[in-house]
């Protein structure tokens, strides 16, 4: 007991700092109850902010009136938040740029300190005097300067980091073309489920109002009962596919909000409509512009010649290290004389060599590693740009069969809407029965909703093209030819035309 009262504060406080900080530690350090508690007040500020009209970062904007396609790709470029955080690599690569000069410009160093030692020294000078000879208290101070004259790693430390710069630059295009076009796709598929709405509300009032004529003939004594109940399960089944396309519609503008990033409360009209731009794009002419501008290619090139100079920085190991320096220090005791109880101060200068010689095959291994890398990213590049050839070669002749659907499901709607025609004319007359006119008004709605398929089919193709040929960047091209030259003829969707 006597033992543990002789513990004193100074003995205990290292044990209590050290407890504290543990305890700090843990208590910042949220575990899966507390983080539950966590999300759970996340997702309540969200619920809330949401049901309020409130935004987040100016996010979830409610959109009112019309919204065209290049508006649209505008809104997903500037609240998309994987391009955000991609953007955020500028940054890094401004940051690795610095770094990188630190092996070229000098380096200044300061440095202070106090030490307390167990005790004095004393010593006898010539006469029989006693000296001190080493002081129990000493104080220094200093600054250092390093200018690095030669060493294997400077140039290739700026030109990786340059390099990178570029790799992030082109990391950034290919994010931004991945947005357009996810963007693009979203849009036409929300103009499309617009469309099919339209087929099916259509249909729905030809099954109406046949509806009403088969009632007034049954009330003339020609038409039976029969014909009345087919009419009325006609109108109830067009009736559940109206309301399926409108949710399918409804779900489309949402993927189309969220994308943009506009509240699922928006109402817009979209104003670009489905383009069929028919052209014949050449193989080696998209092949020769993918090649030479797809921004995922240039991120594989860069990373390969990052590479290198990571290659050529291993080499630098091998190189020796010669650097120039300056040092100007201060001391008590004077550091010229041990003995003198005051403040001195000295300086130096010099160039100091260094050379590793045998490093136990460290520089050797961290050599074949780097090569062995290097490898790697030239296999990915070779086998990326085969990927490009057999993504072009597909999308082109995808492309053409697009248009040739599209050409012949144009065709069938006239064929469709004539047939119909003539049914309805052949029952006015008694020719022709009313289900021969339901079977013909039922391949109307297909014909008119294959077409409208169709011509989105045919515009996907184009903007998948365009994305695989690195030309998104341009801006999406609803109305004019991939390559922006030769022969073209453009032609937009127009319900009315069409049904």
């Amino acid at each position: 007991m006597h033992a543990m009262k002789t513990i004193g504060w100074p003995a205990r406080a290292p044990a209590l700092a050290l407890a504290l900080a543990l305890a700090a530690g843990c208590r910042s350090v949220p575990d899966a109850a507390r983080m539950g508690e966590i999300r759970a007040e996340a997702a309540e500020a969200r619920v809330a902010a949401m049901e309020e009209g409130r935004t987040v970062e100016d996010r979830g904007e409610k959109l009112q009136g019309k919204l065209s396609l290049e508006q649209a790709v505008g809104r997903g470029l500037k609240f998309n938040l994987a391009l955000q955080r991609e953007t955020l690599e500028r940054e890094v690569a401004a940051g690795r740029i610095e770094a990188s000069m630190q092996n070229a410009l000098p380096g200044v160093v300061a440095s202070g300190g106090y030490t307390r030692l167990d005790d004095e020294l004393w010593r006898t000078d010539g006469d029989g005097n006693r000296v001190r000879g080493r002081f129990a208290d000493r104080y220094s101070a200093g600054v250092r300067a390093v200018q690095p004259l030669f060493n294997g790693h400077v140039l290739a430390a700026v030109r990786a980091a340059r390099l990178y710069r570029e790799w992030a630059e082109a990391r950034i295009r290919d994010a931004e073309d991945e947005v357009r076009s996810a963007v693009a796709e979203a849009y036409y598929g929300a103009v499309l489920t617009g469309h099919l709405l339209e087929v099916q509300v259509a249909a729905l009032e030809t099954a109406e109002r046949q509806l009403s004529e088969e009632q007034a003939r049954r009330k003339q004594g020609m038409a039976s009962h029969y014909d009345v109940l087919r009419a009325t399960v006609e109108v109830s089944n067009f009736k559940a596919l109206v309301l399926r396309a409108q949710n399918e519609k409804d779900r489309a503008h949402t993927d189309l909000f969220r994308l943009i990033g506009a509240s699922p409360e928006s109402e817009v009209e979209l104003t670009d409509p489905l383009p069929l731009v028919k052209e014949r794009v050449g193989f080696p002419d998209a092949l020769r512009t993918a090649l030479a501008r797809r921004a995922d290619l240039a991120v594989a090139e860069y990373a390969v010649r990052m590479q290198r100079e990571a290659v050529r920085n291993a080499v630098g190991d091998y190189f020796p290290s010669v650097e120039l320096f300056a040092a100007q220090d201060w001391g008590n005791p004077d550091p010229h004389d041990s003995s003198r109880d005051d403040w001195g101060d000295e300086w130096s200068a010099g160039v100091q060599f260094t050379w590793t010689l045998f490093d136990g095959l460290g520089r050797r291994g961290a050599l074949r590693q780097q090569r062995a890398e290097l490898r790697k990213l030239e296999l990915v590049l070779e086998d990326a740009e085969e990927n490009v050839v057999s993504e072009i070669r597909q999308l082109v002749l995808s492309l053409e069969t697009a248009e040739e659907f599209a050409e012949s499901q144009s065709r069938n709607l006239e064929t469709a809407k004539e047939a119909l025609r003539l049914v309805e004319v052949g029952l006015r007359e008694g020719e022709n029965s009313q289900v021969e006119v339901m079977d013909a008004r039922q391949a109307l709605t297909t014909a008119s909703a294959n077409y409208y398929q169709s011509i989105f089919d045919h515009a996907l193709v184009r903007l998948r093209l365009q994305r695989a040929m690195g030309t998104l960047s341009d801006g999406p091209l609803p109305d004019k030819p991939v390559l922006g030259e030769g022969d073209h003829q453009t032609t937009h969707d127009n319900f009315e035309n069409n049904l």
